[in-house]
């Protein structure tokens, strides 16, 4: 049997600037950026001649793409018998030659953009040294190759990947409880852009795009945006920059203009603040991520030349004695895991698609932040928390100790890099200001508060040294793996506390910090299980790979990701724990439900509820442990609720192994070829039953056909894989065809088993890729009243008389016309006094004492529109109307309907307290042709019947 999963594809092209095509609104400009991780050619290690010169010949040279790891590794780390310094192991480095085409446009920049590179990097461009980075191997970077480039010619890039044992750059030159793996292991661009262009956000403070939220509120909030450009041509440039906030759904809601003339080879940084409010004002936290963008383009003499665009969130986080972290001002305990970045034998060579998926699989445990330990991390895995809702505390790469002042010098470099790289993502809450196990460092500290006040800083602290609270920082960042005392006075996170597969651990950390209002998180140590070097000092010997994370070293669930579900999500569940946990005559059952059944083949073993243990007491979801040596057939367990039944889970006893099942780690989403995505492949060993038999040991041999690899160098022991808790993976990746892909398992004495893939074609083009629609549609706001109206802010004015303007000529869309009649006089009244929401609107109107109002509107686009109309009587002593029918004429016809907007039927004429005037909301198609009408009945006699003003939006 083949398993099939299939995905729908569009083929893609390589189109210059010019020609590339582009969703609905969004900008054309001069800017390009081209992905490169596909197509180079690798060697490892020393060769003769020049690599770096044009004639060099590189035909024995191995083919591959990015993200790379200068070499594979075995599971145990090739058992290698090194310490934690890692003076040797994999310290060599690699030659990487690709050529470029770069179109024929002489007046351009030209950029090479490298997302991270261990550790040091030297690069050529047509055989001419470009420079070098050795800061960090962490950190982004970029070279300006414009100078070196023949443009609409093919053009030789030549990149050193430099991984030596290198004392200055730290985690160098001391021990780290993690592997410096080697490569040009993350993404490559190519980026091409105007003289007059938005600067790289890591050159400087005041550099690229730096956006702030300095005001959030419960109904509105003001966002900052600082925009960097310089003028790299010889003579001054008029220039405009043309900002658009654009909410989840593609609207913009805000557009900010600035203008001014850049002098030659100098910069100017735009300053431009606006605020959101009312419907369109969304806060992002973890259980609501609404994400707005910035899309900001750059105008030369009016021809849009540059453009940059980032997302933000508004939210707004404090510390308060009593409530502990305090996030759009509701407390929310923080729990979640630390994240090492790299994977098995790829090491830190990781695709784009599997640090989404990992940060998705955190997400869907409940969890709300991760800790990016002990290095900065992937843009990917950055993006993902922002969409999905996931708190990050990240810090600078660093372990225990440090070094002298170059080695801190490019520390602090390495630091403004990775704070000014993801400043504006919301997720980022906690700056690292401290040095793993030391506490705080007065330098990081500093050097953090400089470059970003508006976030907390941590310690990194550990109980067994140092000083036990916050020091100079935020919050003490302690770890915890038996029971520290705490902090006496200081707001204080567990960052790092003890996890085991079958949760017990996880629980009693998290109950304990949960008991006091000065801790605000509990972090486990740790997401999944990574390598490590063996320890050199006689203290304690470890294996080559840890063993007690939530997920595996594949990322696959261990029980205690399943207590993290019962804990945290609100959906009802129960999940009998397998043999790694439910053993030794304990049965451990997960659910959120109130009491759990167990049965055994049917019969009743037990109802019970959560464990009542001191050490869990401040769990919302405990654990429940059954006593009951299982030695074979079903359990099933039932999660009650009030009595009722709501969830069951069934398992059986393993029994002896029978076939493979095979699934990808990535089911949903498209297969890139090229050779630059992965995907795991797991072959589970299940029994007859379909349970998987945690204790196999079966060596499973893989094998593919079609337009795919499997990821091995024949000597670092992958295929066959040895099995974790019952699964072996395998990585597999794509040729440079899309097309099918079939993946074959088998092990001696089972029954085999396929799966099948399609790999859709790679879009190189990432603007192309990653462009998403603007609709830059008019909001129109109008504030309608007499003579001296106080205008609401923002707002356009219709003011009139009782004779005259009864007609409004609006230029948001070509010769729109707004217009008023009714069938009786009427009145225009000024610049009465009230408060509230909308107090200005509400102040002054028109009105009619006996008639009905009719609003037309004439040569609106066509399209659908929502349309709100306010209606408050500002007149004191008069009565007001609350009941109004609404009659719309539009293209679908007439629809008449009541006004029930209001949920108060009670309006003070002085005051609309913290809501809205009366209002009634409206939803109208215009086929572009005829009018609109609305016309507004009175219910009631002897009242009036008022219009203070209305918002008309496209839908």
């Amino acid at each position: 049997m083949i398993k099939h999963i299939v995905f729908l594809f569009a083929i893609t092209v390589s189109v210059s600037a010019q020609q590339k095509k582009l969703p609905q609104g969004y900008p054309n400009t001069d800017r390009t950026k081209t992905n490169l991780n596909n197509g180079w050619k690798f060697h490892l290690g020393n060769i003769k001649g020049d690599p770096e010169t044009i004639g060099f010949k590189d035909s024995n040279w191995t083919k591959v793409s990015i993200p790379h790891t200068l070499k594979l590794v075995s599971y145990e780390l090739d058992s290698i018998s090194e310490g934690w310094e890692q003076k040797k192991y994999l310290r060599e480095y690699g030659w990487y030659r690709k050529t470029v085409t770069i179109a024929e446009n002489s007046n351009k920049k030209v950029f090479l953009e490298f997302e991270g590179v261990h550790n040091a990097t030297e690069l050529w461009v047509n055989g001419k040294k470009v420079g070098n980075h050795n800061i960090n191997g962490y950190i982004p970077f970029h070279f300006d190759i414009t100078d070196h480039v023949k443009f609409g010619q093919d053009n030789l890039i030549v990149i050193k990947a430099d991984n030596r044992f290198d004392k200055t750059i730290a985690p160098d030159p001391h021990r780290t409880d993690y592997v410096k793996f080697g490569g040009l292991y993350r993404d490559l661009y190519l980026v091409t852009t105007n003289k007059v262009h938005v600067t790289y956000n890591w050159d400087k403070f005041d550099a690229g795009v730096h956006i702030t939220t300095p005001t959030v509120n419960k109904k509105n909030g003001t966002v900052s945006i600082k925009t960097s450009v310089t003028n790299q041509n010889n003579t001054s440039k008029n220039c405009k920059i043309i900002t658009k906030i654009i909410n989840a759904e593609g609207y913009v809601l805000k557009k900010i203009i600035q203008q001014i003339t850049i002098a030659a080879n100098a910069n100017h940084t735009f300053r431009q603040t606006t605020s959101i409010t009312d419907d369109d004002f969304h806060t992002w936290s973890p259980d609501t991520p609404y994400l707005y963008r910035v899309n900001s383009v750059i105008y030369e003499n009016n021809k849009p030349v540059d453009f940059v665009e980032n997302n933000f969130g508004f939210r707004t986080f404090k510390l308060v004695e009593g409530k502990g972290f305090v996030l759009n001002g509701e407390p929310i305990f923080l729990i979640g895991v630390n994240r090492h970045q790299n994977y098995p034998n790829i090491g830190d060579a990781v695709p784009n698609s599997f640090h989404y998926n990992e940060a998705l699989q955190y997400k869907k445990a409940g969890m709300n932040i991760i800790r990016l330990s002990h290095y900065t991390q992937d843009d990917e895995f950055l993006k993902a928390c922002d969409e999905l809702g996931l708190l990050v505390y990240e810090e600078p790469p660093t372990w225990i100790e440090w070094g002298d002042k170059l080695w801190f010098s490019k520390l602090e470099s390495a630091t403004r890099t990775m704070i000014r790289n993801h400043r504006n993502h919301p997720s980022i809450v906690f700056w690292g200001a401290g040095i793993n196990h030391r506490g705080p460092v007065p330098q990081m500290q500093h050097v953090t508060k400089e470059e970003d006040p508006f976030r907390l800083t941590a310690s990194a602290s550990s109980p067994w040294n140092g000083i036990i609270n916050s020091g100079i920082t935020d919050v003490y960042a302690t770890m915890d793996y038996n029971r520290t005392q705490f902090a006496e006075s200081d707001f204080e996170m567990v960052m790092e506390h003890g996890s085991s597969p079958n949760a017990e651990s996880n629980q009693f950390h998290i109950s304990r910090y949960k008991g006091s209002k000065k801790n605000i998180a509990a972090i486990a140590w740790l997401g999944a299980d990574y390598n490590h070097l063996q320890k050199n000092d006689n203290q304690f010997t470890r294996d080559f790979m840890t063993n007690y994370a939530v997920l595996s070293a594949y990322r696959v669930p261990k029980p205690v990701y399943y207590w993290y579900q019962s804990e945290l999500v609100p959906t009802p569940i129960v999940h009998i724990a397998d043999e790694t946990a439910s053993k030794n005559g304990k049965i451990r059952v997960y659910s959120n439900t109130q009491e759990v059944a167990l049965y055994h083949n049917e019969k009743l073993i037990g109802k019970q509820t959560p464990d009542n243990d001191i050490t869990k007491v401040n769990l919302n979801h405990p654990s429940f442990t059954f006593l009951f040596d299982w030695k074979e057939g079903e359990l099933r367990a039932e999660g009650i609720n009030h009595g009722i039944k709501t969830v069951e889970h069934t398992r059986h006893k393993e029994d002896t192994p029978h076939h493979i099942s095979l699934h990808f780690n990535i089911e949903d989403k498209p297969f890139y070829a090229g050779g630059s995505d992965l995907r795991l492949v797991h072959a589970s060993i299940l029994d007859k039953n379909g349970e998987i038999v945690t204790s196999a040991t079966n060596a499973v041999q893989f094998s593919i056909t079609g337009e795919g690899v499997i990821v091995d160098n024949g000597t670092a022991n992958i295929n066959p894989a040895t099995l974790f808790n019952g699964v072996a993976s395998i990585y597999i990746r794509t040729t440079e065809t899309p097309g099918n892909i079939t993946v074959t398992a088998k092990s001696k004495g089972l029954k085999s088993e396929n799966i099948a893939i399609v790999s859709s074609k790679f879009n190189t083009d990432e603007i192309q890729k990653n462009a998403r629609p603007i609709f830059d549609y008019p909001i129109i706001k109008v504030d309608i009243g007499g003579n001296e109206q106080l205008v609401e802010h923002e707002w356009s004015a219709w003011t009139g008389t009782n004779s005259e303007n009864h007609t409004l000529k609006n230029n948001a869309y070509k010769n729109l016309t707004f217009k008023i009649s009714s069938n009786d006089a009427i009145q225009w009244h000024k610049n009465s006094a009230v408060t509230g929401e909308l107090g200005f609107v509400s102040a002054d109107g028109l009105y009619t004492e006996k008639g009905e109002l009719k609003l037309e509107i004439v040569h609106l686009e066509k399209g659908e529109y929502y349309l709100e109309t306010y209606h408050h009587l500002a007149k004191r002593n008069h009565k007001p109307n609350n009941t109004i029918e609404v009659v719309i004429n539009d293209a679908l016809g007439q629809l008449a309907k009541p006004a029930d907007d209001h949920v108060v039927n009670f309006q003070h004429t002085t005051t609309t307290g913290e809501r809205k005037p009366l209002h009634v909301k409206s939803l109208l198609t215009s086929d572009g042709t005829n009018p609109i009408t609305i016309v507004f009945k009175k219910k009631k006699e002897n009242q009036e019947l008022w219009l203070n003003g209305f918002v008309l939006k496209r839908k």
